[in-house]
């Protein structure tokens, strides 16, 4: 490999590193599939608790949501570290104790999510079925 070639390899690689950390949204996976709001269950512990979650887009394009877990009194918690790679989704709840993280995949037909709970020491499970309009 020439100086040349070398130098003009490594100028497009700290390009592209550059544009990946100023722009982590821009090669962001389609949240559209997601955005609504869904109702469902999760299971932990021998419980079964009812929860409502909604997805939304932000003005920048960016996902956000929030949750409700009416039993519990809780209402309008805020998600944290809403992650999106095809139809796997992922998500944690804001300032609540033990790391919450609820991490699920989208059916073929785009109307249910299904996955895994944890918190703390805790693991369970969870289905979220699309709320229609």
């Amino acid at each position: 490999m020439t100086k040349h070639s070398y130098s003009k390899n490594l100028t497009v690689i700290i390009c592209l590193l550059a544009l990946l950390s100023v722009s982590p949204t821009l090669f962001a996976q389609d949240a559209k599939p997601f955005v609504g709001t869904w109702n469902g269950s999760l299971s932990a512990a021998g419980q079964e608790y009812e929860m409502i979650v909604e997805f939304s887009m932000d003005e920048d394009g960016n996902i956000k949501g929030n949750m409700d877990f009416h039993a519990m009194g809780a209402e309008d918690l805020n998600l944290s570290n809403i992650t999106i790679n095809g139809k796997k989704i992922s998500f944690g709840i804001e300032g609540a104790p033990g790391d919450p993280t609820l991490a699920g995949e989208l059916d073929e037909a785009g109307k249910k999510i299904e996955g895994k709970f944890s918190q703390a020491d805790m693991e369970g499970t969870f289905t979220l079925e699309k709320a229609e309009l």
